[in-house]
């Protein structure tokens, strides 16, 4: 890690721009040279004191730390809020981020067809295929090795993480008298909108006739299948799970490490918790887990399983 040097009163500054809620208590005039994990401390660093298990150990040997509001620590120079983690992470962000992204705003062996539309700042990596009625919205960053085809709409900064396939036909298809199966056209899209992040190995179905739908806000984690005619709420987070064809999930859900039967919904507010299989509509505000999913508890958003 390069040791670079940086004045709490340049993070105090940044904090403020950003308008977020901190405050900083102790020794203004340090300097930090990086961050580190509380785990495995380096003096002279940033680092992130989080859990109330860290209540009332004394680390002598920490300069400056965030801490989550209502931890007790003791250090140097503070910096308090009551969401530590957006804190950490911006100035983590700012100050510290990586410098191998590229130059040119598009890579090496990218091919764009004629009828994608660009907007501003917009990143594209390196062996990436967009082909097809394409739109990509200002301040979004697509990695190596995405492929995005035929109608897709993709909303302002978005990150696409490698190895995405989005906009492809879903698994359809219908059967003649001898059982013989054909693959069943798409004539859909997809609908991506602003500030959806999408993880490596990610695929997103085009849908059949309507399109597959994610509202902003939303976060899918790498390795999920998004099927065809899906409907993804705004600000969901969708966790290495499988979600089969015309699938409903309501704003704020969170379902992780499972499945999800098609044509179901999955209701607003909802946690599905790892490991289990939707076979049913799940109601709004609730909290699920099994095989198949059961209702456990109402969802009172102080937990995800």
């Amino acid at each position: 890690m390069e040791r670079k040097s940086i004045k709490i009163e340049e993070i105090e500054d940044y904090l403020k721009d950003l308008g977020m809620e901190f405050k900083i208590y102790g020794n203004k005039e340090l300097e930090i040279f990086g961050f580190s994990s509380l785990n495995h401390y380096q003096k002279g660093t940033l680092t992130w004191i989080k859990e109330t298990q860290e209540r009332g150990k004394e680390l002598p040997t920490v300069a400056v730390c965030v801490v989550q509001q209502g931890v007790e620590i003791t250090a140097q120079t503070k910096i308090i809020s009551p969401n530590s983690k957006a804190v950490f992470f911006a100035i983590l962000e700012k100050f510290f981020k990586d410098t191998d992204e590229p130059e040119e705003p598009i890579g090496k062996g990218s091919i764009i067809g004629e009828n994608v539309r660009i907007g501003e700042n917009v990143r594209i990596g390196c062996n990436c295929t967009i082909r097809g009625e394409i739109s990509i919205g200002s301040g979004t960053v697509i990695e190596d090795n995405v492929v995005i085809r035929n109608r897709v709409s993709i909303g302002c900064n978005c990150i696409i993480q490698s190895l995405a396939v989005i906009g492809i036909d879903g698994y359809g298809y219908f059967e003649d008298a001898s059982q013989m199966k054909t693959m069943l056209k798409h004539f859909g899209g997809v609908v991506i909108e602003d500030r959806v992040f999408i993880g490596s190995h990610t695929n997103i179905a085009r849908g059949t006739i309507d399109d597959t739908v994610i509202r902003s806000g939303t976060k899918i984690a790498p390795s999920t299948h998004i099927g065809h005619n899906n409907y993804i709420g705004e600000n969901a987070a969708i966790i290495c799970s499988q979600l089969f064809g015309s699938v409903q999930v309501g704003d704020n859900a969170y379902v992780t490490a499972s499945v999800v039967r098609n044509q179901k919904k999955v209701g607003k507010n909802v946690v599905v918790g790892m490991g289990s299989v939707v076979t049913k509509d799940v109601e709004e505000n609730r909290v699920v887990l099994g095989v198949p999913a059961r209702e456990i508890r109402v969802n009172d958003g102080k937990e995800k399983l």
